[in-house]
């Protein structure tokens, strides 16, 4: 499975053509600027849940390419206004870090593991989007096989501000919930990790002017 995600992925990228929906206005890139709140576990298979925060970067050019705070893709087919088929790049930022020292109080692990380093995962992903509610599925690469199903909805939709709120799942096979934990010595045990996750996140779209964004 790991293989047939990295060749599909391989091959998109490698040159797949395929015809782009013209933005109405002749504008090719837009953007967008905020913060997302989450609601998930404390760490990589933990049963306890906390509250969270992060920046929400998006850039989007024709809406073909694009790039956020954790991921990269291009949408390689658009058969309509709906749906869209693409190739990604999840970055999966490492679970495990010796100097944090939140970690080591929930999470303590014996003495001279390895520090895990962030990965970036080729996938596959589906989209569908109607009106204020968009689902995308996600299957990626890494260390195992991971998936993500995420669903989103604007409360708030206008030209100024976007207000969204998300649920979504994801599953981590046991190799990548070892090597997210202990590095090149994932030599411990652990079960495969399912989190589910329920956030909010306001944003400011960025206005456009031609090709290019303003301030």
């Amino acid at each position: 499975m790991r293989m047939l995600v990295a060749i599909l992925t391989a091959t998109v990228l490698g040159g797949v053509g395929t015809a782009t929906l013209a933005d109405s206005h002749g504008k090719d890139w837009s953007g967008m600027v905020g913060v997302t709140a989450l609601y998930k576990p404390q760490y990589i298979g933990d049963d306890e849940e906390q509250m969270t925060g992060a920046p929400v970067i998006i850039v989007d050019y024709k809406d073909t390419a694009y790039f956020n705070i954790d991921r990269a893709g291009w949408w390689f087919w658009k058969p309509n206004d709906a749906w869209r088929v693409g190739a990604v790049l999840q970055i999966r930022p490492k679970a495990w870090d010796s100097d944090d020292g939140h970690l080591n109080d929930v999470k303590p692990l014996p003495n001279d593991f390895d520090d895990p380093d962030t990965g970036v995962e080729p996938g596959v992903n589906v989209r569908f989007k109607m009106d204020k509610f968009t689902a995308e599925a996600q299957v990626t690469a890494g260390e195992d096989t991971n998936a993500l199903i995420e669903g989103k909805y604007n409360l708030v939709q206008s030209e100024q501000f976007v207000v969204t709120a998300k649920l979504g799942v994801e599953f981590l096979g046991e190799d990548q919930v070892n090597y997210s934990w202990y590095g090149d010595k994932g030599s411990l045990d652990n079960d495969s990790a399912t989190n589910a996750y329920i956030g909010i996140s306001p944003c400011r779209p960025l206005p456009r002017a031609g090709n290019c964004f303003t301030a």
